[in-house]
């Protein structure tokens, strides 16, 4: 019984999503480090974060591309299109024109992507990737994103108990002599609660 609940205590004390999703030679690979999330979604290659906000102008496309919206004009009875990345997105739009050399002497216009420029990154809007289409992650971001992301930089990234020691282990141990004791004597068992109470647990 008790080599069955072994696995199920380690289980619970890893990341939600190290249970499901991580593959057995990832697990295996990162499971001492101090950062196991960081270690899985390195090994996992997670797409590098590239900016949050294209200039003016211009639409987010992914890959850490812009491109320029522009508008083309055709008749009134035109099949043109808006292309599909941008229609219905951020701010995009396109009027009408007089055009006297058209049938219908109005000319309709239609957004189409031009230029390309890469993204780049603002103070001003979230540190992630705007949406497909739109110009900036500040389009999707929540009221009070940003107190909340000041204070979360701030917030210690560890267990509790090591707050007060500046999420320094050793410190902690130092201060705790029968804990120090104990994993000294379980060295195995010391490093997965090393690993789990330095990990950040609201991660």
């Amino acid at each position: 019984m008790k080599i069955l609940l072994a696995p199920l205590l380690l289980a619970v004390s890893l990341p939600a999503f190290a249970a499901g999703d991580v593959a057995p030679e990832i697990h295996a690979l990162c499971i001492k480090a101090a950062d196991y999330r960081g270690c899985v979604e390195a090994q996992k290659g997670t797409p590098e974060y590239l900016g949050n906000k294209c200039q003016a102008g211009y639409a987010y496309v992914g890959a850490g591309n812009c491109q320029k919206v522009t508008c083309s004009f055709t008749g009134i009875g035109g099949g043109d299109r808006h292309d599909p990345i941008v229609a219905g997105k951020s701010n995009w739009k396109c009027g009408t024109k007089i055009n006297w050399w058209s049938y219908s002497g109005i000319d309709r216009g239609h957004l189409k992507l031009g230029a390309v420029s890469p993204i780049t990154q603002s103070k001003d809007c979230p540190s992630v990737e705007p949406k497909i289409g739109w110009n900036s992650s500040c389009e999707h971001a929540k009221p009070g994103w940003k107190a909340e992301a000041e204070a979360e930089a701030k917030r210690p990234k560890c267990d509790a108990k090591l707050v007060p020691f500046e999420c320094d282990w050793d410190a902690y141990l130092e201060a705790n002599p029968p804990t120090k004791a104990w994993a000294i004597a379980n060295p195995s068992m010391a490093e997965q609660e090393r690993v789990k109470m330095t990990a950040d647990p609201q991660k």
